[in-house]
């Protein structure tokens, strides 16, 4: 079933066509190749059940139409090249005389094997995106329990939720076989379970059906799973930061060890030839590769790493504004005759860029781990308040004098605001929906069902409270595992200038190692400068995804790295006179 559909089904009101742009081509495609794909599909028994692991709503028959399209198209492209490429013959890694063309035809495999397995693909992102939420869902399930609601009742709750994503597909997918098809819930989840890529979900499904069928305490059933996905959470955390760590090393080796070694090869062929050619090869090393292998990091580290299903744009927005400001202040400053050096010129236009968005990405993410600190505390306090007998609107309006930081502006609010009548389930939605933290927001939502479900008591506020409290440790230990690994992106900067200079000062003084002089200007060395400058500012934004699993927190270290290397350039040159 398509999503369209089940989004018409729960009555969202959005009257999209039952076949996309990606249906009607795969149809289109299926036209012309049903019959091999047929075949091919009958040899392929476990391709139906990866497609319904995953998001993609397609059939065997017409995936394996779309990668034999996509197959022929390839073949037809590398025929074509074959034929009209007369450039075809550049050196490839560096072996002059190689064929361009004799690696095309591996792309004709590669083509069809991508394509029949982006079922696996996609259900891996959909696993990953229900584990991060089901720690919430769970308690969520926990707190309805508690008050009675019903499992199928509690499903069509989580399918209306916006803060949780994917469990609310997960559960318009379920209630589609229970409200559509007919089937008993029980069913409904056994399917579920055996259709759900994420191992969490499916096994928590089957034991909650056996509990079902038992008659046993499924309450207890779903607090007992909490506690073991927090535990297992805190064990994939600590798995999550050794890899950081493996993976941040592999960068300072590629960015700083291997750009000493070709500084040191390019510097031995620049005082040999008596030319500086080979300079050359070192600003497509410093302007090209460094920030595609600083891409292909952060995708890795994206991979590994939690990621929420609420993303704040506004530093990325900032970005956007002054990356062209940057630039164009770059381009009026070398091409002007503006007299300071270009590597102080490229330091400027890059503080330019990321300062904005160091400010704004900063302030929200000071704002964000403040409000999910302060929250556990604030829950505690309202807790303590039932347990003396005021009732939830009242234990609110007496914290309103009370210190939570970056909370009580919020909190004062809400106590305005049940003061003039407003109902809690209103204030607390009202709450949830201003922050930018989406921990906080999923809090919320836990919030007003202990309210409206449970009927705010003192056993259910203590549940809450004690479960805020476990996801904020959660995350603090997740932050101070990576936090070490922004130092190494800090040394890999500094080593960047220190290299740079080294080079430098042995260019200007080859004699010493038995070559005849060499002469490098001012400008070469200015230019060398500024590329440690630019490459100090690329291994800042990495250090943000790496050591704070956001790359918008890492412009502020991108700011402080270029900072820091215009003061080691004004440092190191007190030791090192260089032309």
């Amino acid at each position: 079933m398509s999503d369209a559909f089940l989004q018409d089904f729960q009555g969202t009101g959005k009257k999209e066509p039952l076949l996309t742009g990606f249906d009607k081509f795969v149809s289109a495609t299926y036209r012309v190749f049903a019959r091999p794909a047929g075949r091919i599909a009958d040899s392929m028994p476990t391709l139906r059940a990866q497609l319904l692991k995953s998001n993609l709503r397609v059939s065997p028959e017409g995936l394996l139409s779309l990668a034999l399209f996509s197959t022929t198209l390839t073949a037809a492209l590398t025929i074509v090249l074959a034929v009209y490429g007369e450039v075809a013959r550049v050196g490839v890694l560096g072996v002059s005389g190689v064929s361009f063309l004799a690696f095309l035809p591996f792309a004709i495999p590669i083509v069809f094997l991508v394509v029949i397995n982006l079922p696996k693909f996609s259900a891996s992102t959909r696993a990953a995106a229900i584990d991060v939420e089901l720690p919430f869902v769970l308690g969520y399930m926990s707190v309805l329990a508690g008050g009675g609601v019903s499992p199928i009742e509690t499903l069509r709750r989580i399918a209306k939720m916006d803060t949780l994503p994917a469990s609310s597909k997960e559960a318009k997918r379920l209630l589609l076989e229970t409200d559509v098809f007919g089937a008993d819930p029980i069913t409904a989840m056994e399917n579920a379970a055996k259709q759900n890529p994420s191992r969490y979900w499916s096994e928590f499904l089957e034991g909650y059906t056996a509990v079902l069928k038992s008659g046993g305490n499924f309450e207890n059933y779903i607090q007992i799973k909490l506690r073991d996905l927090i535990a297992t959470r805190g064990a994939a955390n600590r798995r999550s930061s050794d890899f950081t760590g493996t993976i941040a090393e592999a960068y300072l080796t590629i960015t700083v060890v291997l750009g000493m070694t070709l500084y040191t090869l390019y510097m031995v062929q620049t005082m040999i030839n008596h030319n500086l050619s080979g300079l050359q090869s070192l600003y497509i090393f410093a302007f090209l590769v460094v920030p595609l292998i600083s891409v292909g990091f952060i995708y890795l580290l994206d991979a590994v790493q939690t990621k929420w299903p609420y993303t704040d744009y506004r530093p990325y927005k900032a970005f956007a504004v002054t990356a062209p400001i940057g630039a164009l202040l770059f381009f009026f400053m070398y091409f002007g005759g503006v007299n300071i050096p270009v590597y102080l010129q490229m330091a400027i236009s890059l503080s330019v860029v990321a300062s904005v968005p160091a400010v704004v990405g900063t302030r929200a993410s000071r704002t964000r781990r403040s409000l999910e600190h302060s929250l556990p505390d604030f829950i505690a306090d309202v807790t303590e308040g039932r347990k003396t007998g005021l009732s939830p609107e009242q234990s609110i309006e007496r914290l309103t004098s009370r210190n939570y930081g970056v909370l009580s502006p919020y909190v004062k609010k809400m106590g305005a605001q049940l003061s003039w009548g407003v109902s809690l389930s209103k204030v607390i939605s009202t709450f949830t929906t201003a922050v930018g933290s989406w921990i906080t927001r999923a809090t919320g939502i836990l919030l007003i069902e202990v309210v409206d479900v449970g009927g705010g008591t003192a056993k259910s506020f203590t549940e809450m409270a004690a479960f805020a409290r476990t996801i904020n440790d959660l995350e603090n230990e997740r932050r101070s595992a990576l936090r070490p690994f922004v130092m190494i992106t800090y040394v890999a900067g500094v080593m960047i200038i220190m290299t740079t200079f080294i080079l430098v000062y042995m260019l200007t003084a080859p004699a010493t190692l038995g070559f005849a002089g060499t002469t490098i200007n001012g400008g070469t060395i200015d230019l060398l400068l500024a590329t440690s400058v630019f490459d100090s500012f690329v291994i800042g934004i990495v250090a943000g995804k790496m050591g704070e699993s956001s790359v918008a927190d890492g412009f502020k270290h991108a700011l402080a790295l270029v900072v820091i290397s215009v003061v080691a350039v004004s440092v190191v040159e007190l030791f090192i006179k260089i032309p």
